[in-house]
């Protein structure tokens, strides 16, 4: 550690010249470590946008009531309510397990 000093004490020229390339040394750390936070954000933010553009895509689409897995458009059974309107969907194999 860099020990702090009194304004009018004498510094020798060959621990000057120490003191200055450690903290230049320091300063290159902490460049290099500020451009990896600032990379790592970057790539945080395309994740980040890339997980929306997935779930954005999964919104939508109809899922098995029983394991929850995502039915391809003409998959499945359909239960409907009185009104005809539908409740909910299932794969053929788990509508077929609930009734077993």
């Amino acid at each position: 550690m860099l020990k702090s000093m009194e304004i009018g004490e004498q510094v020798n020229p060959c621990e000057q010249t120490e003191l200055k390339e450690r903290i230049e040394a320091t300063l290159y750390r902490l460049r290099e470590l500020r451009e990896r936070v600032a990379e790592l954000k970057h790539r945080c933010e395309e994740l980040r946008a890339m997980e929306t553009k997935r779930v954005e895509k999964f919104k939508n689409t109809a899922k098995c009531g029983k394991c929850g897995y995502v039915l391809d458009a003409e998959e499945g059974v359909v239960v409907k309510d009185a009104n005809g309107e539908e409740k909910s969907r299932y794969h053929r194999a788990c509508f077929e397990a609930l009734f077993k």
